[in-house]
């Protein structure tokens, strides 16, 4: 935790009081006995998530404990579709029907700070709490000088092989190459690799591996640039060139591939690893190293975070709820029932003996850091339908890339 970043945030704590009941006498003959003194009513803060198999099994164990252990605090969960997911908060907050508290990427929270949609915890998160996560992971919920929210987990895409498929696998681009293409019969719908390949956040490895970027942190775009451009050229090659990525990809594709033993490899994030089947022998590893440009295949890293409603009207408690779920205990079984590569640094002891989340943290120092501004939103759609132009219809590079960075903006 850098001085410059503990500065930003106040040094206390908000934490609330009461007095003690005075005791209860007799009442007056003839008349009705005295009311004892009833129990205040517990505070429920509800929370929205989107977590699918293992992860979605952890947070209810996390709940359940605490819901166990408070009296005075309840949490009350809500599972909402991924891709429904920022519309429904976009729509529901403003109009007081939305969560207390809601589990989200980083990269949303300079636009939903614009708009209001979220507080800024920096009078409760005391530096010494913060110093308890992993600092990029903080960092990336900093926005105009606020913090907003809590880190819970760092995400990535690493990549995932079939270890009777590949004893040996790949550390550069050409050794990736040539595994995938050993691996790959079209005639039995056998691919060497499987990914989400019209996507910008599955072709942000080879992107900056390239050389290349998306958006600078100054808010820059760098569609143009020519290891962007080299980047998605080699996702273009993969499939058109080598021939080694099924013509049509999707999510679900990919796991039934990996679970049947059609794919070698497969590009994915931990989320992956919940969808494994039980007979897959598999492993990870990080990207590997470009070898025209030295660097490594660097994925974006993601800050899965839990987020407090700026309409919340008990935030005291929701930041105690906030607090409870990203450290301690909580942390602990989201790791190892979740499978999570969480964002609490004195979590990852518990870790040692996981060879897979042990990848995903050796990842974290060779990743970029999803800008969190209000443009970054505004890049998504535009890059990716240009990535799908060039990558799978072969459409002109500069032109697709051009016609994205205007319909982005300045």
């Amino acid at each position: 935790m850098t001085k410059t970043l503990c500065t930003l945030f106040a040094l206390t704590l908000l934490a609330g009081c009461g007095s003690p009941e005075a005791p209860a006498t007799p009442a007056p003959t003839g008349d009705k006995p005295a009311t004892p003194a009833l129990q205040k009513e517990a505070v429920t803060v509800t929370l929205w998530h989107s977590y699918r198999a293992e992860e979605e099994k952890a947070l209810g164990q996390v709940v359940e404990a605490f819901n166990q252990e408070r009296t005075d605090i309840r949490i009350e969960t809500l599972k909402v579709p991924h891709q429904a997911f920022p519309d429904k908060i976009t729509a529901a907050i403003p109009r007081n029907n939305g969560p207390d508290l809601f589990i989200f990427a980083h990269d949303r929270v300079g636009d939903w700070a614009e708009s209001g949609h979220i507080e800024p915890v920096s009078t409760w998160a005391r530096p010494d709490l913060l110093a308890e996560f992993y600092p990029e992971t903080v960092k990336a919920l900093v926005y105009k000088k606020s913090l907003y929210g809590l880190p819970l987990a760092f995400k990535s895409v690493v990549l995932f092989y079939n270890k009777k498929l590949v004893t040996e696998p790949p550390t550069t681009d050409t050794e990736f190459v040539a595994v995938a293409k050993a691996h790959t019969n079209a005639a039995d719908k056998r691919y060497g690799l499987a990914y989400e390949n019209t996507l910008t956040y599955f072709n942000a490895p080879f992107i900056h591996g390239f050389g290349g970027e998306v958006l600078d942190e100054r808010g820059e775009l760098g569609l143009r640039n020519p290891g962007t451009k080299a980047g998605i050229a080699f996702s273009h090659d993969l499939l058109h060139t080598h021939k080694v990525v099924p013509e049509d990809v999707n999510s679900n594709l990919i796991t039934s591939l990996f679970n049947t033993g059609r794919t070698a490899l497969v590009i994915n994030g931990p989320w992956f690893r919940g969808e494994i089947a039980p007979e897959v022998e598999w492993g990870v590893v990080t990207m590997p190293t470009v070898n025209a440009t030295g660097k490594k295949m660097a994925p974006f890293l993601g800050s899965e975070a839990v987020l407090m409603s700026a309409k919340s009207e008990h935030k005291e408690e929701t930041f105690q709820v906030m607090r409870y779920l990203a450290t301690g205990d909580a942390a602990k079984v989201r790791m190892e029932v979740g499978g999570q590569p969480v964002a609490h640094k004195a979590t990852w002891d518990v870790a040692k003996k996981d060879p897979v989340l042990q990848v995903f943290r050796a990842q974290l120092a060779d990743s970029v850091v999803m800008p969190n501004t209000p443009k970054m939103r505004l890049v998504w759609s535009p890059t990716d339908s240009a990535i799908y132009k060039i990558v799978k219809n072969g459409d002109d590079a500069d032109e697709a890339l051009t016609a994205a960075a205007a319909s982005i903006g300045k």
